[in-house]
């Protein structure tokens, strides 16, 4: 009994001097030159090169899309963000004054959705409009999304569904305070059939778009002359993927506001969300054009 336990203390002693060697030769060999970390850090990049900030963004079942969260946030506009930099600089960046208020004054208006469920995403116009932000923004154009909810508004003011217009132009109005718009979007979804909807072109699809312009007030004949223009340059691209103009004059569509005020239909129910991206594209091109060679 007694050599066992003689054995098994100088066995144990064995074993931690080997442990001790082994540290002292990893720390001096390996740490404390840096190998192992540059290791660790050349690893990384190997393997995420392009992917950064994953974590931050979320994929729209548009294509391909992916859209910054950030881009989901409200920002002020003149805001000056203080950044710290790795080694505990600052720098200070300015936010450009968008130049486009996109917004929905029926922001409940869904298209189809098929097979989305796993992404947690609602086809709508909301969502139609934070693609538009993007590719505006990748085109060179600021912009803004209106977040506040339409319903929030009527709830808050006792009002019906009908009184939509006035909950849009609220917030639009407290909009404008605050910045000098170019172009105000009111981005809507038809209730009409695919057919009357969808445009293909190389065999590509795309929803078409349409045109809604008020002549209930004196200078209409402004926001018809832009609306026109925009009419034109989306059929130069693609023939035949706007469905026109209708005029109104029972409705204001807030367009009194702004001689760049639009109002458009994209889509109709059941457009994909795919289409509607694909529309949004060439939208936010013509737009963009429109922008570097008017304004």
């Amino acid at each position: 009994m007694k050599r066992f336990k003689i054995k098994d203390f100088r066995l144990r002693k064995i074993l931690i001097i080997v442990l001790l060697i082994l540290i002292l030769y990893l720390y001096f060999s390996v740490l404390n030159t840096n190998s192992f970390y540059k290791f660790i850090v050349s690893d990384i990049n190997s393997k995420y090169k392009n992917k950064s900030n994953l974590s931050n963004r979320i994929i729209y079942n548009s294509l391909d899309k992916i859209v910054n969260i950030d881009a989901l946030e409200h920002k002020s506009v003149n805001k000056v963000i203080k950044v710290k930099e790795t080694q505990k600089k600052k720098t200070e960046i300015v936010i450009k004054k968008p130049i486009v208020y996109i917004y929905n004054t029926h922001d409940t208006e869904k298209y189809y959705l098929p097979f989305i469920s796993d992404y947690s995403v609602t086809p709508n116009v909301k969502l139609a409009s934070y693609i538009l932000k993007d590719y505006l923004n990748d085109f060179g154009v600021e912009s803004t999304v209106e977040k506040r909810s339409i319903k929030d508004y009527l709830k808050k003011n006792k009002l019906s569904y009908y009184g939509c217009y006035e909950a849009s132009r609220a917030y639009l109005k407290d909009e404008l305070s605050k910045n000098d718009y170019k172009i105000l979007i009111d981005l809507h979804r038809d209730s009409v059939k695919h057919k009357y909807t969808l445009y293909e072109q190389k065999n590509k699809k795309y929803a078409k778009v349409m045109f809604v312009l008020t002549t209930k007030h004196n200078s209409y004949k402004k926001n018809e002359s832009f609306v026109n223009d925009i009419n034109k340059r989306l059929n130069k691209k693609y023939n035949g993927i706007t469905r026109g103009i209708m005029k109104r004059s029972d409705v204001i569509f807030n367009q009194d506001l702004n001689p760049r005020a639009i109002l458009i239909e994209l889509g109709g129910v059941d457009n994909t969300l795919e289409e509607i991206n694909n529309t949004l594209y060439v939208l936010a091109e013509v737009l963009s054009e429109y922008i570097k060679e008017e304004l």
